[in-house]
């Protein structure tokens, strides 16, 4: 049998490292060894050593950034993420749905269909005056304050997920409280506000996404690239209450190289909607 070219070697070698979790570290972007490091380890020159990693740039196992070295790409199993509402008690006259978005019960539901283990920090909260945006969405007169909660979503401690949603600040004035505290809210924000005086149901939302390079903060909280070789969807969503009013509108960002969204429309099989990247096509 012909022996494979020495780049070939190399790279072969140094990809069972990268399996094997040799470079990987606790926190950032994994890291190969300088090229003049490779060279010596691999007694190699350093056109082998370039070809070695030409290749596994061209299998989408690493990439090279110029001035700062060759770093691993994550390449993780997909979480399914269901973004359109779910039945939570199917078969009923008056349907309990949850509102889908990757959050609160449907996105533990998803989580756990999956196999996988989610983690949720807890809320970080500020009250700020609404951007042009988010008053816009929101229906809201200029110099509006809003609530905003912003949380991060991890899967088995890896970051999945960034989320920020915006309140109506007179919400709290008007009983919710809750929104104000830096903790979670086991039932969902919806649900509980629901249980307030405000007494909101949400009968409907409007989605936008948006995909587009990380920014550099991103890029480095999620490990990505900064070449902005792997894109992030950004989706918007305005939630609607049961008079057709705004009173939720939320930001979030999913890295393309670990997420799939998921939104089923009318009648979908229902092994397809409960098990979101599990259900195979039917022959």
């Amino acid at each position: 049998m012909a022996r494979h070219a020495k780049w070939r070697e190399v790279a072969e070698d140094l990809r069972r490292r990268i399996e094997a979790g040799e470079f990987n570290v606790k926190t950032g972007r994994a890291q190969l060894p300088k090229e003049l490091d490779l060279q010596g380890h691999y007694d190699a020159s350093r056109n082998t050593v370039r070809d070695a990693l030409r290749w596994l740039a061209d299998q989408r196992v690493v990439e090279t950034e110029a001035g700062k070295g060759t770093f691993v790409l994550f390449r993780p199993e997909p979480f399914h993420v269901t973004l359109s509402a779910r039945r939570l008690i199917p078969g009923e006259e008056n349907e309990i749905t949850v509102p889908g978005g990757g959050e609160g019960v449907d996105y533990s539901k998803d989580a756990s269909v999956q196999g996988r283990v989610p983690f949720d920090t807890e809320p970080r909260v500020e009250v700020q005056f609404a951007s042009g945006q988010v008053a816009h969405w929101l229906g809201l007169p200029p110099e509006s304050q809003v609530v905003l909660r912003h949380q991060t979503r991890s899967i088995e401690d890896k970051p999945w997920s960034l989320q920020t949603s915006y309140y109506p600040l007179e919400f709290v004035t008007k009983g919710a409280v809750k929104l104000l505290e830096a903790k979670d809210i086991p039932q969902g924000v919806v649900a509980y506000l629901g249980e307030t005086d405000l007494k909101i149901t949400q009968a409907g939302y409007h989605d936008e996404i948006n995909v587009r390079p990380p920014n550099p903060a991103e890029a480095d909280f999620f490990g990505l690239p900064e070449t902005g070789s792997v894109p992030v969807y950004e989706t918007f969503r305005t939630a609607y209450d049961q008079h057709g009013n705004a009173f939720r509108f939320t930001v979030t960002i999913w890295p393309s190289d670990r997420n799939r969204l998921h939104y089923n429309v009318g009648r979908v099989p229902p092994r397809v909607i409960d098990e979101p990247g599990q259900a195979s096509s039917e022959g």
